[in-house]
């Protein structure tokens, strides 16, 4: 079957499912027939980073530093677990600690009291299969950790592809920013431009069905947060 029809019947598919009543979900995410999997959905397959888009760590935006867990620092560690789309357990220096990714969320897939969101297990599989296991370089700005004492950091993959920047534009995450980690802003913002006016990942679902919807104040947050503040 041609890669256009496979795209038309799974576009039918999916106003199929909104029409008899949404979505079915499971303890793992969202629940489409196999033969629709490789087109409504992108899995990952140890392999999937190939098809993806990719970009490079803008270096002349931010000015690395010197190596350590300091403002404008870096560090390269190994990825011993991964919890979900934006965090993962890293050690360094025979230390453990726990990162979130700057500039980006992903759905929600093991938070307590929420059920699996849209591509959730999508971003979480990715992660695991692109970082787990490996060794990537963490880049840091201004503000090194959260008040979870999680670190906060750009992750870049050691063929050079900025993996922050990858789960945007490829509609695995959303853009979010929060004060004074900021300086990558406008380059994120255009990259999920691009990835809303191409339909990648979960924007190509029905507006309504999306992990991610706007606020009345014109900003993307989590559907579930907006179905709670309307209940």
């Amino acid at each position: 079957m041609k890669k256009n029809s496979k795209k038309a019947i799974a576009s039918f598919f999916a106003a199929a499912l909104v029409l008899v009543g949404g979505y079915t979900f499971h303890n793992d995410g969202l629940s489409v027939p196999e033969f629709f999997q490789d087109i409504f959905v992108q899995t990952s397959s140890g392999n999937g980073i190939d098809n993806l888009e990719k970009t490079k760590f803008p270096e002349d935006i931010i000015k690395i530093q010197e190596e350590g867990i300091k403002p404008f620092g870096y560090i390269n560690a190994a990825v011993e677990k991964v919890v979900d789309g934006d965090t993962f357990h890293i050690k360094y220096k025979n230390a453990g600690y726990k990162v979130r990714m700057l500039d980006i969320d992903t759905p929600e897939s093991v938070k307590s009291g929420v059920e699996a969101q849209p591509f959730s297990v999508e971003a979480s599989n990715l992660t695991k299969d692109i970082l787990a296991g490996r060794t990537v370089k963490l880049v840091f700005e201004k503000e090194t950790a959260d008040q979870y004492d999680r670190l906060l950091a750009h992750v870049i993959l050691e063929d050079g592809t900025y993996y922050n920047a990858l789960m945007v534009q490829n509609g695995y995450a959303i853009s979010v920013f929060y004060k004074p980690n900021t300086l990558l802003k406008d380059f994120i913002s255009d990259l999920q431009d691009g990835a809303i006016i191409k339909k990648a990942g979960f924007w190509q679902l029905p507006e309504a069905s999306r992990p991610f919807i706007k606020n009345n104040k014109g900003n993307y947050i989590a559907s579930y947060k907006l179905k709670a503040d309307a209940a």
